[in-house]
């Protein structure tokens, strides 16, 4: 019994660190869009086919942070500078969350 319990507390660490790494270095070009939605004020509106998010509002992207628990982008526009905060639905998995900081 005490082997199958340090088993499975190492199947969870690596199964934790596996997930971690991926959530920074996998692609994050739909979450960066996303956020830039969410600078624009567009959150939730599809932008122009021919146009990507962030050059329908001209958002320029300043800073990124990428952690295993979400990412935090900072974008210029026209009008301000913002922070925006992604973060997954559960801990490690789920589907990213864009909201103003």
């Amino acid at each position: 019994m005490k082997r199958f319990v340090q088993l499975a507390v190492f199947g969870l660490c690596v199964a934790f660190s596996v997930s971690a790494v991926y959530n920074v270095l996998s692609d994050n070009a739909e979450v960066e869009r996303m956020a830039a939605l969410v600078a624009c004020g567009e959150a939730g509106a599809a932008p122009a086919p021919a146009l990507r998010a962030s050059e329908a509002c001209k958002a320029r992207m300043t800073r990124l942070e990428r952690t295993p628990f979400g990412q935090t982008f900072e974008f210029t526009t026209a009008k301000r500078t913002v922070d925006v905060r992604c973060e997954r639905a559960f801990v490690l998995a789920g589907e990213y969350g864009c909201k103003l900081r």
